[in-house]
């Protein structure tokens, strides 16, 4: 099982994230979120203000790619897992208050929600562990 670490918690809530999906066609869409909070050892939550690609997108293909980076610091990771949208309810009401808002997940223009359940954790840094799975 993938484990995200204690260190790994802490970089996501540093540096910005950025999200990869694609569409039926293999068309990929990236685009950054700056919100991700993480859920016990192996999820990922972030709301989404903009993206409808995201959003059409992870409807057709839950895979998901979230990559995570300090470029001074030649220091990254890539998540990658499943998604799943998370859009009204009381899992909504949950992780808006996970996110630090009040029901709008911290942003008042917050749409939905995505919750990842993360399957492999990739070191993209310099160094020995580059490209390995952590």
């Amino acid at each position: 099982m993938t484990k995200i670490t204690n260190e790994l918690k802490g970089f996501l809530k540093t540096y910005l994230a950025f999200v990869a999906t694609v569409d039926k066609k293999g068309r990929p869409n990236v685009v950054p979120k700056g919100n991700l909070a993480v859920q016990g050892d192996d999820r990922i939550v972030f709301a989404d203000l903009y993206s409808h690609q995201t959003k059409k997108n992870l409807r057709g293909n839950p895979n998901i790619a979230i990559t995570v980076v300090n470029p001074a610091g030649y220091k990254g990771y890539q998540l990658k897992g499943k998604a799943k949208i998370i859009e009204h309810g009381r899992a909504y009401d949950r992780l808006a208050v996970e996110l630090g808002g009040d029901g709008q997940l911290n942003h008042p223009d917050a749409k939905y929600a995505v919750k990842v359940k993360i399957g492999k954790v990739i070191d993209i840094g310099y160094g020995v562990n580059a490209d390995k799975e952590i």
